[in-house]
Parts: structure tokens; sequence; C-alpha cells
């Protein structure tokens, strides 16, 4: 059970900081600008779902093709987490993960919107792709203990899920007590959490890679 846990907390805290929901927030508010709060619930609420939906899928079949087609998850791991690094830097030096073109032309009937572009790419872009596919658990497919790992990397993801729900569903008043300021200090915090889990995500990969050197 700890090593369970253990799992489905990294994996959450690796997602967190690259779905960035407290930065991500204010740009939901101002792409639902037109919609009622209840329609704009609803879009949170499926944003949410379809995040957990489509990275718990992307990490089993994704998992299951990188394993079957003998690509190495090291090479894997280093790839995203050079890729979190650079989306990392980015951040802490307030570059736009929108621009304002990109905006406005998601304007319209956002309900038909809330998987497409809305969940993919906004919220679950491909950082937190590779995220994911660098979270794939090392060890054979059939065997229990890599299908626990599995497990609780879904529940990591499920639970990430669930905080870009809470934060895009009480966004407003989140926003409103935080202020500007406040948003800005997480969002920073966010980005310099994601750099460490960049660098630490290369260095498991060359660990490995390293360890079947002759």
């Amino acid at each position: 059970m700890p090593a369970f846990l253990s799992t489905m907390v990294f994996a959450y805290l690796a997602l967190f900081p690259i779905l960035n929901p407290p930065a991500m927030a204010p740009v939901f508010l101002q792409l639902t600008g037109g919609v009622s709060e209840h329609q704009r619930r609803q879009l949170a609420w499926r944003i949410g779902l379809y995040t957990s939906i489509f990275l718990s899928v992307l990490l089993f079949v994704g998992g299951w093709a990188l394993k079957l087609l003998g690509i190495s998850i090291p090479v894997i791991a280093i790839a995203g987490g050079l890729l979190l690094f650079h989306s990392a830097w980015h951040m802490l030096n307030k570059d736009p993960r929108m621009s304002e073109d990109e905006k406005a032309a998601i304007q319209g009937d956002m309900m038909h919107k809330a998987f497409f572009p809305l969940t993919l790419p906004v919220t679950a872009g491909p950082g937190a792709m590779a995220v994911t596919l660098s979270l794939v658990p090392k060890g054979r497919i059939l065997e229990l203990d890599t299908f626990l790992q599995f497990l609780a990397v879904a529940c990591g993801i499920g639970l990430a899920g669930f905080t870009v729900f809470l934060f895009y569903r009480f966004s407003g008043p989140i926003l409103r007590r935080l202020g500007s300021t406040g948003a800005a200090t997480i969002s920073q915090m966010s980005a310099f959490v994601l750099l460490a889990i960049g660098v630490q995500i290369v260095w498991g990969g060359l660990k490995e890679l390293i360890l079947t050197l002759p």
C-alpha cells in the first residue's frame, strides 16, 4: 500500500504543474465568458473527466504499445523530462500558454468543444502527454506488480483531472480571493516544481540507461 500511494502521489505531482490548473483557470474563465454559469459548471466537469479518461487511456494503450514495440521506457522518460524542463522554463519566464489568436479561434459553441480543443490540447497538451508516457511502469505487462503500478498512476491521473475540475468549477471565487498576485505566485511555484520534476525524470531515465551499459 505505501508503494501504491507513493506512485499515485508522484504521478499527481508530476501532472499538476504541467496541467497547471491555477494558471489555466483564468484562461478557462476568459474562453467561457459567453456561456451561462450552469454551462460553465458542466464544461468544468466534462473537461476534468475527459482529462482523466484521455490520459489514462494514453497511459495503458501507449504503455502497452511501447512495451510491445520494445521502445525503451528510459528513453521516453528522458524525452518527456526534457519537454517538461522546456515547458517549465517558459512558465518561469511567464510566457503565455495560449496566444490571443488561439483564444479567439476557440470562441463559439463551447459545449461542443469540451473535448477538443478545451481538453485536448488546451488542458492536456503535449506536455501532459509526455509526462504520462514517462510514468509508464517498468516490468512485463501481465505481471501483477506492473498492473498495480499502472493502476496507481491512473489514480494519480484521476486525482489530477479532479483538481482541474475543482479549479475550473470554482475558478471565479478562487481568483477573486487570490487576486492576480496570488494566482501568479501559485503559477510560478508550480513552474519551479515542474522544473524539478523534469530534472528528476531525466535523471531517472539516465540512471536506467547507465545501468544497462556493459
